[in-house]
């Protein structure tokens, strides 16, 4: 791992933290002795306790605060939790019942008054390694067989049209 950051602040960034993932090599490199647990827990570990805590949370808003926490801590462990079981956990964090709580936007916009600058739109993002996009009309989005909203902040979207 190849990182400017160490320490704190490397623990404070979500996309670089992983937590109990860190090797012992990782954790004395990056200044992490004392910061983080001296166990080393895979990827597959990890996983397992992220799902094994899922399950005892007895309703999908406590699933989805679960969820959103993780995202602000570990984006790896989050994402990789979302594509282990897309079926089972996009609709948590997509879910319409959860809408009304504020989240910090985390993606882009992209309008009609933009067409044709996509491509110049898209250099923006901050982040070069992307593998996951879901585009919406801001309204809802089909997931298996439910109609769910779209993550994206504050604002409750109207109907699918």
């Amino acid at each position: 791992m190849t990182v400017a950051k160490r320490g704190v602040e490397l623990l404070q960034d979500p996309s670089l933290n992983k937590s109990t993932a860190f090797t012992e090599a990782e954790k004395q490199d990056l200044g992490l002795v004392g910061l983080v647990p001296d166990l080393t827990e895979t990827d597959d570990l990890q996983l397992r306790r992220v799902t094994l805590q899922l399950a005892g949370k007895p309703t999908d808003l406590e699933r989805y605060i679960y969820l959103i926490n993780l995202l602000d801590h570990n984006e790896v462990l989050f994402y990789r939790t979302i594509m282990s079981d897309p079926a089972r956990f996009l609709p948590i964090v997509y879910d319409p019942t959860i809408g009304h709580i504020y989240r910090q936007p985390r993606g882009m916009y992209l309008s009609m008054t933009r067409r044709g600058k996509v491509k110049e739109v898209l250099k923006n993002w901050p982040k070069k390694d992307v593998r996951f996009i879901s585009v919406t009309d801001g309204g809802r989005i089909r997931c298996g067989h439910r109609s769910v909203l779209v993550w994206q902040g504050a604002s409750k979207p109207g109907p699918f049209h």
